[in-house]
């Protein structure tokens, strides 16, 4: 039997990772569609649970790295990802402030306040903060893909970062320029991006949260003559819902009884209120304006227009465009070709230097720029 299942991811750092996640899943023939939504961090997945079940579909995912929340997100849960962002987000700029600051009256007017050893040694003391403190999730998401035999954003990150701070250090030993400011400055602009993607993430999921909001939490049904006020998951097809003046209407049904004049504005956006009479249709959620009406249910759960409404709104959240496709491709690439190049070059200039040097010089004949 064909199911459908939403599953809360954790671990996600970009498109490669929602790109990886999905190959994953669509490679067992017993899943009809995949998609995931970096944005809500939600994979939806169609499959035949007669050949696959729930915890077999979780490992894996499991197996390439990623972990299964034990709930789906919530407001709660937004906020504290959200306030974590911001508390490192903050911390990182803190810092790469300082940086700055040590940096500029030698770089720009050409004032040593201190010595050239306290000058390095200062920038590296103050590149730590930010790399223990704010880059230990992306060493972390970085090192458990590695492991996992793929890359993605957060390696070529953290290998970045790490290359940067490392010359700090090794300055004092080598001849190399210490460029450990960079790998802050990097984690800066990454966490940047990372609240902001946070942050937009809780939008997205506060707009399913405000639909949900719009349906009634209980209704008033008439049972053996008796009016009973019940959960509105316990509504069952042909209840006969009883419905007052300025209350919503439990679930989608016809009038059987009764004429009343009904604010259809959150269905149809028609600002005015639409009379309606024994034999006409009813949307669950919308609000009764006068009168009284006596409903059969004729839909219930998920089969309701306002449930039918929030699975379109999130299945438009977990589709992409083509443009979009387009782009999780050429990131699922981009990353190990960077990394490629990056390591070619460092091959280049270690085992053949002299040849190195001189495709340098002959380059700045042509672009001036380009150092020797």
């Amino acid at each position: 039997m064909k199911r459908k299942r939403q599953i809360p991811i954790e671990g996600m750092h970009c498109a490669a990772c929602s790109t990886r996640i999905e190959k994953a899943l669509q490679r067992n023939n017993s899943i009809f569609l995949a998609r995931v939504n970096l944005a809500t961090e939600v994979a939806t997945v169609e499959y035949d649970d007669k050949h696959i079940t729930s915890n077999e579909i979780d490992s894996i995912i499991r197996k390439i790295g990623y972990d299964i929340k034990s709930r789906m997100p919530d407001e709660e849960m937004e906020r504290q990802e959200l306030h974590i962002a911001r508390k490192r987000l903050t911390i990182a700029w803190v810092f790469t402030g300082l940086i700055m600051l040590w940096m500029i009256p030698h770089m720009f007017l050409n004032i040593m306040l201190f010595s050239h050893t306290i000058m390095e040694l200062g920038l590296i003391l103050l590149s730590l903060p930010v790399i223990i403190l704010c880059g230990y999730p992306t060493f972390k998401g970085a090192i458990r893909t590695v492991i996992h035999g793929s890359t993605d954003m957060d390696v070529l990150i953290a290998t970045g970062v790490a290359a940067a701070f490392i010359t700090g250090p090794l300055s004092f030993v080598i001849p190399i320029a210490n460029y450990s400011a960079i790998s802050a400055m990097i984690l800066a602009f990454q966490l940047t991006g990372k609240y902001l993607e946070t942050k937009a993430k809780g939008k997205a999921s506060s707009a399913i949260r405000k639909l949900l909001d719009l349906g009634a939490k209980t209704a008033l049904v008439e049972k053996n003559g008796t009016i009973l006020e019940i959960p509105i998951k316990q509504v069952q097809i042909d209840d006969i819902m009883i419905v007052k003046p300025g209350t919503k209407i439990p679930t989608d049904g016809i009038v059987i009884e009764g004429e009343s004049g009904v604010d259809e504005s959150m269905a149809t956006g028609e600002s005015m209120p639409v009379t309606k009479a024994v034999g006409d249709e009813v949307i669950g959620a919308t609000v009764l304006q006068n009168g009284f009406l006596k409903v059969k249910a004729t839909r219930v759960g998920n089969d309701t227009f306002l449930s039918q409404v929030i699975q379109l709104v999130e299945e438009a959240q977990t589709s992409k465009v083509p443009i979009q496709a387009f782009a999780d491709k050429v990131t699922s690439i981009f990353v190990p070709v960077i990394l490629s190049l990056a390591l070619l070059t460092f091959l280049a200039w270690f085992i053949f230097p002299d040849t190195m040097r001189m495709i340098t010089n002959w380059a700045q004949t042509f672009v001036p720029w380009v150092n020797p």
